[in-house]
């Protein structure tokens, strides 16, 4: 049987931290089943998601009723564990600087 789980009882609609989602994990047992309903959820954070998907691989958590926008960063979240980042090249500028002032120095004379 699996234990219902309305995340809006925890968070109110909108899930702002990974810290949330790692309270949420406290309370639950690797024996049990989960479904962790996402109704009325209209914001999830990058961090709160990406726990989520921590909690949803390590648990058997099925989860349901998530918004378009929810949804969006939750897939993101998912994408991005199996794309590598990749790091296009840029103009940015590396500069080696001993202490603060040889910086303070530096940034003076090219801005």
């Amino acid at each position: 049987m699996k234990s219902v789980i309305k995340l809006t009882e925890f968070f109110g609609t909108k899930i702002r931290t990974r810290g949330s989602i790692e309270q949420l994990e406290g309370t639950l047992s690797l024996e049990n089943e989960y479904l962790f309903d996402m109704s009325n959820i209209e914001m999830i954070s990058r961090s709160a998601a990406d726990e989520l998907y921590n909690i949803a691989q390590k648990y058997n958590v099925k989860i349901v009723n998530m918004t378009p926008f929810v949804q969006q960063m939750y897939d993101a979240v998912t994408i991005g564990r199996f794309n590598p980042r990749q790091h296009n090249d840029s103009d940015v500028v590396f500069i080696k600087c001993k202490d603060i002032e040889s910086l303070r120095a530096w940034s003076g004379a090219t801005h």
